[in-house]
Parts: structure tokens; sequence; C-alpha cells
């Protein structure tokens, strides 16, 4: 498969060849972020900050298949990682002094989860 040979990419082409996006992607794509949340053991289930991060990152490129659209998948993905963080334990109760750098940090944060996923080996990942 040309183009498509970081896990990242794999794994956004055949969600979005497969899948409709909509009908909700977590149960497709939750094997790949190791088993630290089973889905049928507990109800609700607590999904951790930085899986969610990372589903949010895997539907970008689901969603964005043209080439060149790192730029973009980055824009779409960094205001819903901006939330998770807001209202996450790391920062729940604090007030953000100084929102652009906050902004930023949560952009870097969407950009380094998008690059570790795309330094596993895509050989695992399977057409669904």
């Amino acid at each position: 498969m040309p183009g498509f040979t970081t896990f990242l990419g794999k794994l956004g082409k055949y969600l979005a060849e497969g899948v409709a996006v909509a009908s909700g992607l977590w149960p497709l794509v939750q094997p790949f972020f190791g088993s630290a949340t089973k889905v049928s053991q507990t109800v609700p289930t607590v999904i951790n900050d930085l899986t969610s991060i990372g589903s949010i990152v895997v539907q970008a490129e689901a969603i964005l298949q043209q080439p060149g659209s790192g730029a973009q998948k980055l824009a779409a993905a960094a205001p819903l990682v901006q939330n998770i963080i807001r209202t996450s334990e790391l920062v729940s109760g604090h007030k953000i002094a100084n929102e652009a750098l906050f902004t930023q940090g949560c952009t870097d944060l969407t950009s380094a989860v998008a690059e570790i996923l795309n330094s596993l080996d895509g050989g695992n990942v399977a057409k669904v």
C-alpha cells in the first residue's frame, strides 16, 4: 500500500474505507491502545486521557485522507485534544493564565501523539 506505510496511516485508511466514522471508532481501534481498558468490564467505562487523545488522532487520520493533509489533521484534532486536557485531572480546578501557551501545548501534544502512533509497526494493522 504505497503512501500508507505508517501505523497511523494504515489504520486511518482502513477505517475510512471500511467504517463510517460517525458510527463510533472506539471498538475498532481499542485493541491498538492496549488492554488497560476493557469496554465490557465496567459501565460506565472510563478511558484514560492519553488513550482518548490517541483516539482523536486516529479519527482525524481516518476523516482526512488527502495527501499532504497533516496540518489539516492537526488543526482538526488539536481543539478536541484541548478539551480533553482542559477537563483532565492535570488541569481541572486550575485557572489557565496563558491561553495561547495552553493552546500551543495542546497542539504540540496532539502532534506528539501522532508521532508516537506513526512510530508503531504498521504490520499489525488489519483491514476491517
